[in-house]
């Protein structure tokens, strides 16, 4: 089963006032193989639940370096899939975009848009969100 799912919708009101859904997950190769697979019961089995003629679409960003760490996605592996996806109110397509990465990454500093305590970046003088 995908660890670490997150809801986006559910960490920011901002977000769930938006006409649109965006999920993150991880998961194994082998678990990767299964939402190649059957899409969209993988998707059920973390909580996504898509209308039947909801398109699944699903693009692989660094698809070589999958190849070259896991080609027959089994086995043990260093190697784990993180995937956002997201759909928008017609529900019409989830887009998922997936990347391998080290298990255990080195930390990155990154460059956030505004504290993590907040909703958004400050809009103007006194905006308190």
């Amino acid at each position: 089963m995908a660890t670490h799912i997150v809801d986006l919708s559910a960490r920011s009101e901002v977000l769930r006032n938006e006409p649109f859904s965006a999920h993150f997950w991880e998961c194994t190769p082998s678990e990767f193989k299964a939402f190649l697979g059957r899409p969209r019961e993988f998707l059920r089995g973390i909580g996504v639940e898509l209308s039947p003629g909801c398109r699944i679409e699903t693009l692989i960003e660094n698809h070589d370096r999958f190849s070259d760490r896991v080609p027959d996605f089994d086995g043990d592996s260093d190697e784990v899939i993180c995937s956002l996806g997201r759909s928008n109110a017609t529900n019409d397509a989830y887009r998922v975009v997936s990347y391998a990465r080290d298990r255990n990454p080195k930390k990155v500093k990154k460059h956030l848009l505004h504290k993590p305590g907040r909703e958004r970046v400050k809009e103007k003088h006194g905006d308190r969100a």
